[in-house]
Order: C-alpha cells, then sequence, then structure tokens
C-alpha cells in the first residue's frame, strides 16, 4: 500500500484548475491497482462545482490520474471546518 497525502490541483471538464489537499491510497491486488480516497478544502473557500462534482482529474506533483465519484452526498459527512469529498481512481494513479 502507498499513500500520498499533500497538494494537488482538480481539473474539471471545463479545463479549470482547484487547489485541493489529497488524501489517497493505492493497493495492489492480484496484479490490479485500486486507488482512492478523499479530497478536501477550507469550508469557506468550497468552490460550487465541487458539491455536485461526479468525475474530475486529479494532478499532483507525480502525475493525473481520472476518478470518479460514487455519492455526491459524501460531503455532508466533512469534518467541521473542511469541505471533503470522496473518490475513486479509474485507471493509473497520480502518485
Amino acid at each position: 500500500m502507498t499513500t500520498y497525502r499533500g497538494e494537488a490541483s482538480l481539473i474539471l471538464d471545463n479545463g479549470r484548475e482547484l487547489a485541493v489537499t489529497a488524501n489517497l491510497t493505492k493497493t495492489a491486488l492480484a496484479g490490479r491497482t485500486d486507488w482512492s480516497g478523499t479530497l478536501s478544502v477550507p469550508d469557506q473557500s468550497k468552490p460550487i462545482e465541487m458539491v455536485n462534482l461526479q468525475q474530475g482529474t486529479l494532478r499532483t506533483g507525480h502525475g493525473e490520474g481520472m476518478f470518479v465519484r460514487p455519492d455526491i452526498s459524501d460531503w455532508l459527512d466533512s469534518p467541521a471546518g473542511q469541505f471533503r469529498i470522496r473518490i475513486d481512481g479509474n485507471g493509473d494513479a497520480p502518485f
């Protein structure tokens, strides 16, 4: 298992980039690699585009990876002071 925690850019379908904090995990099982985790921003600066986001591209200092967001109501469980969403990687991990 490999982890990444740090700054990342969320790239929206329209090309706009949003600065986020990523907390990601990558696991390899039976020749297959899966990755997932969370993206967060301070609650007061949450971009409206993240509320209903269903998919996107994440860029870290190591590369880019596409993801899906299986539950758009996941942000309701965000810790105090944060807006956090859960993502599941689709393809190669960006770290």
